[in-house]
């Protein structure tokens, strides 16, 4: 949980519905002018063709009566975040009324370790420039070290998959092996399947 100040005192709200995926970036919760809006939502469109990663925006008025983990868990699944096109996605979520940030990434990137790395970056990057008033910049500074956050887990999975495989096709290649050499040492001691019927 990061929070860029403090909490508006307003009454939590029972529920906090899901705002429709409708673009690359998501603003309900109004933080940014249209025209930073577009600017951010070409960014994402620019990086999801060049990377085939894809990442989407979304700020909401407030989190309800969840914590701001729990909502953005629960908006990726309800995005699908898994069945997005391309190698990896993630959401960077803004909760206005709370202060708070959060980036939730899908597989196969998701992961304790990237959570913990994402949150500095937030702490470090994004909430410096929101404390600023400078939504826009925090966003699109944010925006550039999450990409390169989803460029590198990709990479490391990848990685991870072929040693796997490489992993299972060396078992696989020492099964016979194994069952020559039971053979040969059943031979030796004049056993089946190398004894002589009489």
């Amino acid at each position: 949980m990061l929070i860029w100040g403090s909490a508006a005192p307003l009454s939590v709200l029972a529920q906090s519905p899901f705002p429709e995926r409708s673009g690359y970036v998501i603003d309900a919760a109004n933080i940014l002018p249209a025209e930073a809006e577009a600017r951010l939502g070409n960014m994402l469109e620019e990086r999801a063709r060049l990377t085939n990663r894809r990442a989407i925006v979304v700020s909401i008025d407030s989190l309800g009566d969840k914590s701001i983990d729990l909502y953005a868990f629960e908006l990726s699944q309800h995005w699908k975040i898994g069945e997005w096109p391309g190698e990896a996605g993630a959401i960077l979520l803004v909760a206005d009324s709370e202060r708070q940030v959060r980036i939730e990434f899908g597989p196969p990137v998701r992961g304790s370790m990237i959570d913990v790395r994402s949150s500095q970056m937030v702490q470090r990057v994004i909430l410096p420039a929101f404390r600023a008033g400078e939504f826009e910049i925090g966003l699109r500074e944010g925006i550039d070290e999450m990409f390169t956050m989803l460029d590198t887990r990709v990479a490391q999975a990848s990685d991870e998959a072929r040693h796997l495989s490489d992993l299972i096709f060396d078992t696989r290649m020492l099964v016979p092996l194994v069952l020559l050499l039971v053979a040969m040492a059943l031979c030796a001691v004049g056993r089946a399947p190398c004894r002589r019927a009489e």
